[in-house]
């Protein structure tokens, strides 16, 4: 069984670790550029409005509505936190595993246990990217009224 398990670590655990770490670090990107993008924009705009330059006010305005348009559809935030969230978890699984602790630490099958445990975090992310996929901004908005 130690064959099959190194296996596995090796040719889904650690695929699917670096996957989500690679994610992680686009959304994160994109996410801190957009927010940039708008922030810089954001402020320079009422700037270009006091000094009269119209035309770089609507650039400038403009800039500010696609940036946040692309952050709200693309949803970048959500899903470096997701990946992230997800990455650190099968590291921490990983873990606990290779030592033997937390859950580990009184199982009798813990390659099975692993698997098991393993699986149903990448089961749950992909769950958790549908939701946030579907959760388009006409939904949000309904559920807010709701609260």
């Amino acid at each position: 069984m130690v064959r099959e398990i190194n296996d596995f670590i090796n040719t889904r655990l650690k695929p699917q670790i670096e996957w989500y770490d690679k994610k992680s670090l686009t959304n994160k990107k994109w996410t801190y550029f957009f927010n940039i993008v708008t922030i810089v924009c954001g402020a320079a705009t009422p700037i270009f409005a006091a000094i009269d330059f119209k035309v770089l006010t609507i650039v400038f305005g403009v800039i500010v509505a696609i940036s946040l348009g692309i952050l709200k559809f693309c949803k970048f935030e959500e899903h470096w936190h997701n990946y992230r969230t997800t990455c650190e978890t099968l590291k921490k699984e990983e873990i606990s595993f290779k030592y033997r602790t937390d859950i580990y630490s009184q199982s009798s099958d813990l390659e099975q246990l692993f698997i098991e445990r393993v699986e149903s975090v990448i089961s749950r992310e992909n769950t958790l990217w549908l939701c946030t996929v579907k959760a388009g901004p006409i939904k949000e908005d309904l559920a807010n009224k709701r609260d």
